[in-house]
């Protein structure tokens, strides 16, 4: 796997491949928008979604941690795609998930899916939108204006569309912003995506699931 690293703030970020990054200052995983229990969701509104989506997304980070071994997990919202209340199956789920690594920290922050997430608690601390750690400001949504503050956030679910010779290719990606932020692309399963185009000041990092590349030229330095 290859990874690229990005300084944010003066805070230097792996963007990994499985579309999560490692926070090497705080030995930290981030990741965003997992949306825990969507396809169970879309089933029982009568959709034939094949199951199994949250136990791949758990899976894989699974083998993140089991890769980078971290002393805490940091999810930036949007962990539950519904109301944790009407599913007791995709609770269980979580809470035995969160068993098998009980010596890493889990920090988790609200997203606007997030219902019913402090029920978690204290198996994960559940914050409002926006804590700060070492100067760097972990979000759900990212900010609508400048803040004076590096950030990282989640919320968009960026793609990137490529094309080449007739062909079109659209990727995860990560999005650098030009107010010294980071936007993660969607580490669940069923997720969908938003294109993000370029603009002055964005650079643009795809994830093709075995390497993350710039297509936006040389990274800036925080």
């Amino acid at each position: 796997m290859s990874e690229q690293t990005v300084d944010i703030g003066g805070h230097a970020l792996q963007l990994l491949p499985e579309r999560a990054v490692f926070w090497p200052a705080l030995s930290a995983l981030l990741l965003a928008d997992l949306h825990l229990g969507k396809a169970a969701a879309f089933r029982r509104a009568g959709l034939a979604i094949p199951e199994g989506d949250t136990a791949s997304s758990l899976q894989r980070l699974d083998a993140l941690i089991a890769a980078w071994q971290p002393r805490e997990v940091i999810l930036l919202g949007d962990i539950l795609h519904v109301r944790l209340g009407s599913d007791p199956a995709l609770y269980r789920q979580i809470v035995d998930w969160r068993a098998r690594h009980g010596g890493i920290a889990m920090t988790a922050i609200i997203g606007n899916h997030d219902r019913g997430l402090r029920q978690l608690e204290p198996e994960m601390d559940c914050y409002e939108e926006g804590i700060e750690r070492n100067g760097l400001v972990l979000r759900h949504h990212p900010p609508e204006r400048a803040t004076g503050q590096p950030w990282v956030a989640g919320h968009w679910h960026p793609v990137v569309r490529l094309n080449a010779g007739g062909d079109s290719l659209r990727l995860p990606a990560f999005i650098r912003e030009p107010a010294n932020g980071l936007i993660l692309p969607a580490f669940g399963g069923m997720t969908g995506g938003a294109p993000v185009s370029a603009g002055r000041g964005r650079y643009r990092y795809v994830t093709s699931g075995e390497a993350v590349l710039a297509v936006d030229g040389p990274q800036p330095a925080g």
